[in-house]
């Protein structure tokens, strides 16, 4: 299914990979949930050679990013919360928003900076062959 997005930031950003290629990996590993690496991003590309880190502090700007995905997160939860549990105290929704907030910290943190990639690179389907 997703590879009919092939071409898409979409594509990009739900396969982790490199938004001018769309081929070569993005993160060193592919599990978000991977504590010890889930951070860690290879430097370039390894399909097209497109160097993912353009300046020092290039990826500051994925904090506005990821702080629009925590919101967006926050308010999935506490709309289930609603639909499942409607007489719930204020106690449930800080609870269940804060811990799945800390739960869904890795997947944003991704996300965040992949969107910001998408964001200033467009898809270049003649990238690979420039590279060669």
């Amino acid at each position: 299914m997703l590879a009919k997005l092939k071409g898409t930031r979409l594509y990009s950003i739900l396969n982790n990979k490199c938004p001018r290629c769309h081929e070569g990996d993005f993160y060193i590993t592919k599990h978000p949930y991977q504590i010890h690496n889930f951070g860690k991003n290879h430097e370039h590309c390894s399909a097209c050679g497109y160097k993912f880190d353009k300046e020092p502090g290039y990826f500051y700007g994925a904090m506005y990013v990821s702080y629009a995905l925590t919101v967006a997160f926050s308010v999935a939860i506490a709309v289930a919360i609603v639909v499942l549990f409607p007489s719930s105290g204020y106690k449930v929704y800080m609870i269940s928003i804060l811990l799945g907030l800390v739960v869904l910290m890795p997947l944003s943190f991704r996300l965040s900076r992949l969107i910001w990639m998408n964001l200033f690179q467009h898809y270049d389907k003649d990238a690979l062959e420039t590279k060669k």
